[in-house]
């Protein structure tokens, strides 16, 4: 399992901004972090763009800690 850092744009403000997922993979890191995004941003699902991804961290071992409220 790993981290996934996406950059996202909301098409109808232009507003930029970062968001990132744990998962899998690449994929479904994606389409996780796509509805949290239009959650968090109180819009509609095409109205998010999810962009490049920025950063991949591995989450194995005793490196990784994961605030409670970074995981919401």
């Amino acid at each position: 399992m790993a981290r996934y850092l996406f950059a996202y744009e909301v098409k109808s403000t232009g507003q930029k901004g970062e968001f990132s997922w744990s998962a899998d993979s690449e994929e479904e890191a994606r389409e996780k972090v796509h509805a949290k995004i239009t959650d968090f941003e109180f819009t509609e699902p095409d109205d998010i763009v999810v962009g490049d991804l920025l950063e991949k961290k591995e989450t194995t071992g005793d490196q990784y800690y994961e605030c409670e409220g970074c995981s919401a």
